[in-house]
């Protein structure tokens, strides 16, 4: 795949961390970037609200770093003149880009209009973004969904009407909201969006490898693919698809480097939380990294049950002082040597 250019921001190699609230936090992104081949990471969803109110939180959610360039911010809301804002604050605390959120299916987000609701309501979409592109020097990109359910799938209509109104690219779901991530993603209706807009297209849903990549790409014709779930469970995932799609073997992670990645989430976490916080984001890495390893119920239950960081490090260190040749050959003496 080429790189991918939105406006003045260039996205090589074009593979995309989706954001995804309560995970694609700077540690995260950071860790993503240090294991190498994603060409752009997007923070987890900001309140334009509570970023243009002083909300503290919310302003941590939205400051970057240096080294995650290029990098965006993805907010969301209903008003215009708030989001517009939010987009200003946005750039000036070092984004390349603002992402606006239309596709998330979460009842307390629907119930203010925004996120997936606003596919209901092109007028007010469109709206948005038209203000939030005249306000900002830097590029203006939506996520949608397919629709807000079966009978509306309308992701080609919002999509025109959005690039119209000033979207310098446009990342397709293809969920309705009621689907939310159940399901097999329709790719379909990225293809329809792809033919039917100029601005580049980001396909996201059912991508976890090189074969997942290379078919979505024969199929749909994207600019670009955005990764959630799958770099969770895998965040070399992107590392990987490079070297499928170059026609290399795909690198595959040993213990060590899942050792070596654990080892640089919980010290990046340590730069700027609390141990408490830390912990818990730990717990929820070792949740979806430790999926299929030998040992790895075991080690969720360890790291669950501590309540502190020299715990969960002792943890770890039980856990990886076990040499593992094959992952299958040393599963039961992994479990055995945590219980």
């Amino acid at each position: 795949m080429r790189p991918l250019v939105i406006d003045s921001v260039q996205v090589d190699p074009p593979l995309v961390l989706a954001p995804l609230a309560g995970h694609t936090d700077r540690a995260f992104r950071g860790l993503v970037r240090h294991l190498g081949g994603c060409g752009l990471v997007v923070t987890e969803m900001v309140s334009s609200e509570g970023l243009t109110r002083g909300s503290q939180a919310s302003r941590e959610i939205a400051s970057v770093t240096e080294e995650e360039r290029p990098v965006g911010v993805q907010v969301f809301g209903t008003d215009p003149q708030r989001l517009a804002d939010a987009a200003i604050m946005i750039e000036e605390l070092g984004a390349n880009l603002v992402d606006v959120n239309m596709g998330c299916p979460v009842p307390k987000v629907t119930r203010l209009g925004a996120g997936a609701a606003l596919m209901r309501d092109v007028t007010r979409a469109s709206q948005l973004i038209s203000r939030m592109a005249s306000s900002t020097s830097i590029p203006v990109t939506v996520k949608i969904r397919s629709g807000w359910d079966p009978d509306t799938i309308n992701a080609r209509e919002v999509a025109c009407a959005l690039e119209e109104a000033g979207a310098a690219a446009i990342t397709v779901h293809p969920r309705c909201r009621s689907e939310r991530h159940r399901g097999r993603a329709a790719w379909k209706v990225i293809r329809d969006v792809k033919d039917s807009v100029k601005v580049p297209v980001i396909g996201n849903g059912d991508v976890r490898s090189a074969e997942d990549a290379r078919a979505m790409i024969d199929e749909t014709g994207v600019d670009a693919i955005m990764i959630g779930r799958g770099a969770l469970e895998n965040p070399w995932v992107f590392r990987q698809i490079g070297d499928g799609l170059s026609g290399r073997k795909a690198w595959s992670p040993a213990m060590s480097d899942y050792r070596e990645a654990i080892d640089f989430f919980t010290v990046s976490l340590e730069e700027y939380l609390p141990e408490k916080l830390v912990v818990n984001r730990i717990k929820a890495l070792v949740g979806w990294i430790s999926k299929g390893l030998p040992g790895g119920a075991a080690l969720r239950r360890e790291v669950y049950a501590s309540s502190s960081l020299p715990e969960v490090r002792q943890v770890f260190e039980s856990y990886f002082a076990v040499s593992a040749p094959s992952f299958t050959a040393v599963e039961d003496s992994l479990a055995s040597a945590l219980d």
